[in-house]
Parts: structure tokens; C-alpha cells; sequence
């Protein structure tokens, strides 16, 4: 199976593209919205309930189940004679409540990854510090497990996909595990909305775990691995080749530092093109109650075929003027991505004068000050500067040819009374 790239792995849209599942989904809207504001009083008093209750197996059990219900999860266990008495189980990251269906399933299991329930301390939840830290997080784990005396629950690939692939594994993790078993984790909801999408928040993502009729996990448990003299790097990938396989998909190459650095490139690609459709509309305001700004953009665009529309209304909404909004334009102080001119369509002739672009000894005064212009409309220099103070001189007289020409185009056109 071919690798597949960072892009493949995220969801885009929360909701469906086929039209039929989109009408379910408007249809399904208001029980939807019911829905959600009767697990939030749900979802209420689990924060309260968190808060003030002691930190017991009994306590534990009763938060992790309205958990499950304020969050609509249901879940189906494949192979439950399967579980082993093992200190770690290691699973595939799909959402940032894996560890509720985990738990519902094997009973309580401390998670290692982030969590939004791990503030509340009924649950027994804690933050074990960054893996970074080795000797911190060793110490941490190992008073956990010796206190607590339950199991943890990894995802070492450290951020949610959307299942098409197995992301790398952090492989610091497993310096500290001898034993492990393999977990295999699918996520399926009622209309095909998303469990999560790219740029998306935490809330967001509880809000619609609230929202959705249901989330059912489905969870299958592999055969135990153990580590023996295997190194930490090949331990970890064997794992990892274990859960991919069994769910038939790609072990990617790819970590989730590179899925994090390509969202945050996209992210920011999207939000600089919305930026850019939010100018360009407020342009098109701009110009419609502004008519003299249209005016002088069009005569601009005239001279500067090549600029886009846009790009002059932005500095014309400066400038004011039409001579110094092309002088920024030549001296390039403005950036812009260069139109390709529309070819001018020919005007059909009403004369049998062989002659129609050349100019004649009886053309009009201003149509040879034109053809004089056009031809004489070469700004290269003469010959290549010896020194840098030269050709920098060359550049700038070339600049100024360039404005000079331009302007005398434009006055020549409008047979302005102005003097060239």
C-alpha cells in the first residue's frame, strides 16, 4: 500500500458531501441540538461530580460511565478473552476521548496522552509530565502504577489522524515497558460526521460527541508483545507494524510533528486566502460607493494592463492619485501576481488603406507624438556598467525612463492638456 501524504490524514469538513447524508443531517438538526443541551446538564453535573468526589475504583466507575453517556459513547469488543494481565496497552490514536471507550471496555486505565477530563480529579487522571523528560516521567509512572495498581492506556503516535494511516510511534515510551499489548481502535458515527477535523479545538470536538446521535468504538485486542533484547526503536515499530496490519493500513512514515507542521502551513495558507476574499469584497464595496476610485483604477489598469484590479484599488484607497499609485507600481513598492493581458480584438477595417498600424505623414499630431512614443519606448541601457555606482545608476535612470514613459502614454491616450 503506498505511503500516503500528511494531507490524507486529516478530515476537512465535519459533515458529509453526498446529498442525500447532507438533508439527514439538516433533518437530523433540531434532535441534535436537543440532544446537546440535555448531555451539556449531563456534562454539568459530571464536572461538579468530578470535583467533589473522592478519588475511589467505585467513584471511578460511576464518573467514567456518565461520562460515556454525556458523551454518547457506546462501545463493542471484538475478543475480550483476549486481555492479558499487562501493565500497558497500546493503541491507535483517533480522538481525544479513546481512552473513555478503553476504559468502558478493560475497565479503569489511566491514559498517558492528553485529555480534556484530566482536570477533574474523580477520575483518577494524572499528568505524568513530558516524556521529554525521561527521568521525571519514569518516577511519575512508577508511583502511579504502584499506587493506583491499574494499567495505562498509550497512544505513542501522539495526535489524532482520521484512520487512513498509522502515524511513527514515539518510541521514548517504550524504554520504559517490557510487556505491552497491542489495542486496535475504530470510530463510527450516524451520518458520517467527522470525529474531528483539521484546525479544530478541543471543545469543538467534545461539542459534537454531545451533538452526534452516537460515537461507537469497536475495539479488538491483539496477542501480547514482549520487548526481550529488542531495541527501543525496533520494539516500538513492531507494535506499530502489528496494529497497522491488523487494521489494514499504511505504517506511515510520517511523525506527528510533521502532521503538526503541515497543518499549521495550511492553516495559515487559508487563512491569508480568506484574508485576501475579505479585500477583495471589501474592494468591490469600496468601489461601488465610490465611483471616482473606479474611474481612476480603470486608467491605471489602461497603462498598467498587467496589474490586477485589486492590487490598484488597494493603493489607490491610499494614494488618492493615479500618477503616484503608478510610480509604486513601476518602482515595485507594491507586490502582485502578474495578470496576462486579454489580447485586443481586431476592428474590422472600413478602408482599403493597405496601411492600419503604421503611422502616415497624415496622421494627426497627437497620433505621432504616440507613434513617436511607442517607438522611442526603450529603457535598456547603452552599454553594461563597469562599476556597481554605475549600473546602480543605470537601474535608476531606467526607473525613471520607465515612470516618464508611462506617464506620457497615459497623457497621450486621454489628449490631456499637459505638458509631457
Amino acid at each position: 500500500m503506498a505511503n500516503l501524504e500528511a494531507k490524507h490524514l486529516f478530515a476537512y469538513n465535519r459533515f458529509p458531501d453526498n446529498e442525500l447524508k447532507k438533508l439527514l443531517v439538516v433533518a437530523y438538526f433540531p434532535f441534535g441540538v436537543i440532544l446537546l443541551l440535555l448531555r451539556s446538564v449531563l456534562a454539568l453535573f459530571l464536572v461538579i461530580f468530578g470535583q467533589v468526589l473522592p478519588d475511589t475504583q467505585v467513584t471511578q466507575n460511576f464518573l467514567y460511565n456518565l461520562a460515556c453517556i454525556c458523551f454518547g459513547i457506546t462501545v463493542s469488543v471484538d475478543n475480550l478473552k483476549q486481555k492479558e494481565n499487562v501493565s500497558v496497552y497500546i493503541g491507535n490514536y483517533l480522538s481525544i476521548l479513546d481512552h473513555l471507550a478503553v476504559s468502558k471496555a478493560l475497565g479503569f486505565i489511566l491514559p498517558l496522552n492528553k485529555t480534556p477530563l484530566q482536570s477533574l480529579p474523580g477520575l483518577g487522571i494524572t499528568n505524568l509530565g513530558s516524556i521529554n523528560n525521561a527521568d521525571s516521567f519514569k518516577k511519575n509512572l512508577e508511583v502511579v502504577l504502584k499506587n493506583k495498581n491499574t494499567s495505562v492506556y498509550l497512544c505513542p503516535e501522539e495526535t489524532p489522524t482520521n484512520g487512513r494511516a498509522l502515524l511513527k510511534f514515539n518510541s521514548k515510551y517504550f524504554e520504559f515497558f517490557e510487556k505491552v499489548q497491542p489495542v486496535c481502535i475504530t470510530v463510527k458515527r450516524p451520518l458520517d460526521i467527522a470525529i474531528s477535523t483539521i484546525g479544530s479545538t478541543y471543545i469543538n470536538d467534545v461539542l459534537y460527541f454531545m451533538y452526534a446521535p452516537f460515537t461507537n468504538y469497536t475495539i479488538k485486542l491483539l496477542p501480547s508483545l514482549e520487548k526481550k533484547s529488542i531495541s527501543t526503536d525496533g520494539f516500538s515499530e513492531i507494535v506499530r507494524e502489528n496494529i497497522a496490519s491488523e487494521l489494514k493500513i499504511t505504517a506511515s512514515p510520517l511523525s506527528a510533528s510533521d502532521l503538526l507542521e503541515w497543518s499549521k502551513r495550511y492553516l495559515a495558507e487559508e487563512r491569508r486566502r480568506a484574508q485576501e476574499r475579505t479585500n477583495q469584497l471589501s474592494n468591490s464595496f469600496s468601489s461601488a460607493s465610490n465611483p471616482e476610485l473606479v474611474r481612476m483604477a480603470a486608467q491605471v489598469k489602461e497603462v498598467l494592463p498587467h496589474v490586477p484590479v485589486g492590487t490598484i484599488y488597494n493603493d489607490l484607497n491610499v494614494t488618492r492619485s493615479i500618477d503616484t499609485t503608478i510610480t509604486n507600481i513601476l518602482e515595485g513598492r507594491i507586490r502582485f501576481v502578474p495578470e496576462t493581458p486579454r489580447p485586443s480584438s481586431p476592428t474590422p477595417s472600413t478602408s482599403q488603406q493597405p496601411s492600419t498600424s503604421g503611422c502616415t505623414s497624415s496622421s494627426t499630431p497627437s497620433r505621432q507624438g504616440a507613434c513617436t512614443s511607442s517607438t522611442q519606448f526603450n529603457t535598456g541601457a547603452s552599454t553594461f556598467g563597469k562599476s556597481a555606482n554605475e549600473r546602480t545608476k543605470s537601474i535608476k535612470e531606467r526607473k525613471e525612463q520607465l515612470i516618464a514613459a508611462a506617464r506620457r502614454r497615459y497623457i497621450e491616450k486621454h489628449n490631456l492638456d499637459i505638458p509631457v
